[in-house]
């Protein structure tokens, strides 16, 4: 019963009807999951939870914190700097399909190295080498594949998993006193899920931020979209 949680079906959601249908950049895949995963899931968190928090810079995915606050921090830093003269260099960055491009052993290894509880551990590894997926097209499902990378899209432990898996990102960014702080607090970078701000007071500490960001994605898999990042001076 347990191999069952692995199993997905999937979904195509045309995003633009007056698009090209036959293009496959206009459909969005939705992962149609078990209910009792989720349940499970649930139960895994509540016990658990506490060994898969992430840097205070991350506002996706958290009780209590969301984009009104990464605006507002985002806000605040920029306003600091201007009125003391300086200028904000800041940097938009766009992580392509993020979510589906998490290796799975490089997670494994993030997990064991937070000491997360190794009956945890092992119920995540023995899930995830169980995951398959089917797609469901006109009511016809597909024949199934094994899904070798990425967190299972709408599981309830996804979004904490991604957390973790690029929350060594933010300690690598703030370690390298590039970015903005503020009363010697660090808010060089705002993160909201797989979306992510630099902000430095040079262009210098800018460019080595983003360095930083190259390096992490050749090493963790994630590709930034250059089409969607953006640099500007405030």
């Amino acid at each position: 019963m347990f191999s069952n949680f692995g199993c997905g079906i999937i979904v195509p959601i045309l995003k633009d009807r007056l698009g090209d249908v036959s293009s496959l950049d206009n459909y969005r895949a939705i992962t149609v999951s078990n209910t009792i995963a989720k349940v499970f899931e649930l139960c895994l968190l509540r016990k658990f939870g506490d060994f898969l928090t992430s840097h205070r810079l991350q506002f996706g995915f958290k009780k209590g914190v969301g984009c009104s606050n990464a605006v507002f921090s985002l806000q605040q830093v920029t306003s600091y700097f201007t009125k003391r003269g300086s200028c904000v260099y800041l940097s938009s960055l766009d992580a392509s399909k993020a979510f589906d491009r998490v290796t799975h052993a490089k997670l494994f290894d993030k997990l064991a190295n937070r000491n997360v509880p190794h009956c945890l551990l092992r119920v995540l590894h023995n899930w995830y080498n169980k995951l398959v997926s089917v797609v469901k097209w006109n009511g016809v499902l597909s024949k199934s594949f094994v899904v070798s990378c990425g967190v299972r899209q709408g599981g309830v432990l996804s979004p904490f998993l991604f957390n973790l898996y690029v929350d060594e990102l933010i300690y690598e960014l703030e370690a390298s006193d590039a970015g903005c702080c503020v009363c010697g607090n660090f808010f060089g970078c705002i993160m909201y899920a797989d979306d992510l701000l630099l902000l430095s007071a040079s262009v210098s500490g800018l460019q080595c931020m983003l360095d930083i960001c190259y390096k992490f994605g050749v090493e963790n898999d994630i590709i930034f979209n250059q089409k969607k990042s953006v640099c500007i001076r405030i």
